[in-house]
């Protein structure tokens, strides 16, 4: 295969590889990380690690699968309800923020934020959950919407240098190309105005 034709090639699939496939990478990647994400039914008392320091949100889980079981609920969180979150190293609690602007969808299911706390160090912190008249699956996870958009930005900007680097590639493999096409064509012109015999 000649220079020129393994060329275009090399662009084609990084056009290809930047247009879907770190596009769709990214998107995925949103889609599916929930790996810090701690599920749990309330009423409940539990502990977490908290390993990296940063805004960790309350979320009301309205539809999910729980240990196998469905649950779907409103998405208001019923009245009397109280939240208390402490630190165990210190015994104080943190101030949680109710904030119920953040909605998410993933992997079949719908959630929307109860509130936050910031938490500034290493802990273990145990969450407190009482009241209600009704089963609820609340979870807690960090969450930054900071980390996301840089993370969409790098994609998209990941994927037009990829696509960019493909059509530049495609476009001076076109043109060796057809520089090669001349030669071949230079050269049979030459062979017939001077026959060797």
């Amino acid at each position: 295969m000649k220079t020129g034709a393994k060329t275009i090639i090399t662009g084609i699939f990084l056009i290809v590889l930047g247009a879907f496939v770190i596009p769709l990478t990214v998107i995925l990647s949103l889609i599916f990380d929930d790996s810090n994400e701690k599920q749990f039914k309330i009423p409940v008392t539990t502990v977490i690690t908290i390993e990296e320091p940063g805004r960790y949100y309350l979320w009301n889980e309205y539809q999910t699968i729980f240990n196998g079981i469905s649950y779907n609920r409103s998405k208001n969180i019923p009245d009397g309800i109280e939240i208390k979150i402490k630190s165990q190293k210190t015994g104080e609690s943190y101030n949680f923020i109710s904030n119920g602007s953040i909605s998410s969808n993933s992997n079949g299911s719908s959630r929307n934020s109860i509130g936050y706390v910031d938490i500034q160090n290493v802990d273990s912190i145990d969450i407190e959950i009482a009241g209600g008249n009704e089963e609820r699956i609340f979870s807690f996870s960090q969450f930054d919407l900071w980390d996301i958009f840089g993370m969409i930005l790098g994609g998209i900007g990941l994927s037009m240098m990829t696509c960019l680097t493909g059509l530049g590639l495609v476009i001076w493999g076109v043109i060796n190309v057809s520089k090669s096409h001349k030669k071949v064509k230079q050269v049979k012109l030459v062979s017939v105005n001077n026959p060797l015999d």
